[in-house]
């Protein structure tokens, strides 16, 4: 890798009055280190200034107090405390908003109640905290829905993840009597000695489409919300049909030949616990264009 310097050529320095003449290079400091300013603009400043006051740490002034570590320290910590006792008082008022009724004669664990503090005390977005808020208030009607290994997941989700999750629960399907969620992207056609002959169809839906990229996938999966493979079923019968939910919507299908079976990516149990707190809006185009795909070797309605 080439790397070229900003710096500017040497100078030469004035003849002393001693009449000795000296040569000095000047070298200028690289105004840019890594693409980023070696001197901030003023507004930088002050942003970078107000997010680490939020911290409780300030710019050093030369005064009394920046010598005293001790005071910096109480400073910190004071302030730290003050912001995880507010998240919680905000995850409370959030929880308070929904009305659940109690549905179950469990009491809460105590010991997921307070592994469930030690983590909401660190959520700042305030999308963040109503999910937090959310997941209280339905643990508090039906202990036992929000796994601890779910909480662990959604602490390391953040705003952006969670909108992603909600593309991807806006274009689930849940078959009926089952319980996890799936995405159907396409189905697959078992090959024939004929079709060997010619290149096979596509039978598959770009999901970028509808807002869900294969990067925001990848997302998902590295997240452990989705399984990291695209699945599919085995052959259906053609006496079968299978009744989906889709973006609010029944949807019946029933395959016109043999060798045909669904692909889908499939939630993992962390994902489908989560997708109980989001709820998408239906993407009525995904469906339309499910349909239309599906319709040409399934009966559809």
């Amino acid at each position: 890798m080439k790397i070229e310097t900003n710096s500017p050529p040497a100078s030469l320095i004035k003849p002393s009055t001693s009449g000795t003449t000296d040569v000095k290079k000047t070298v200028s400091p690289d105004p840019k280190v890594s693409g980023v300013e070696a001197n901030p603009k003023p507004v930088a400043r002050d942003k970078m200034i107000q997010w680490f006051t939020r911290a409780g740490i300030f710019p050093t002034t030369g005064l009394a107090m920046d010598q005293d570590t001790n005071k910096k320290v109480s400073r910190h910590q004071y302030v730290k405390a003050q912001r995880k006792l507010k998240n919680l008082e905000n995850v409370l008022s959030l929880a308070m908003n929904y009305s659940l009724e109690h549905s179950s004669r469990d009491d809460l664990d105590p010991d997921w109640f307070f592994s469930f503090i030690d983590m909401a005390e660190d959520i700042n977005a305030p999308a963040m905290q109503e999910l937090w808020g959310k997941i209280f208030a339905v643990e508090i009607g039906q202990p036992g829905t929000f796994s601890l290994k779910t909480l662990q997941t959604l602490k390391n989700l953040t705003h952006k993840d969670a909108k992603i999750l909600k593309i991807a629960v806006s274009l689930a399907s849940r078959k009926r009597d089952e319980h996890g969620l799936r995405v159907l992207f396409g189905y697959n056609v078992k090959p024939s000695i004929l079709s060997l002959f010619r290149l096979p169809p596509n039978h598959q839906l770009n999901l970028a489409s509808y807002g869900l990229t294969y990067p925001d996938l990848l997302s998902l999966i590295d997240l452990g919300l989705i399984y990291n493979s695209e699945i599919e079923t085995s052959e259906l019968s053609i006496n079968t049909r299978s009744q989906y939910r889709c973006s609010g919507e029944a949807l019946h299908i029933a395959p016109k030949r043999r060798g045909l079976s669904l692909q889908y990516y499939k939630f993992t149990s962390i994902g489908a616990e989560l997708s109980k707190l989001i709820h998408g809006k239906s993407k009525t185009s995904y469906l339309d264009d499910l349909k239309k795909m599906l319709s040409t070797d399934f009966e559809v309605n």
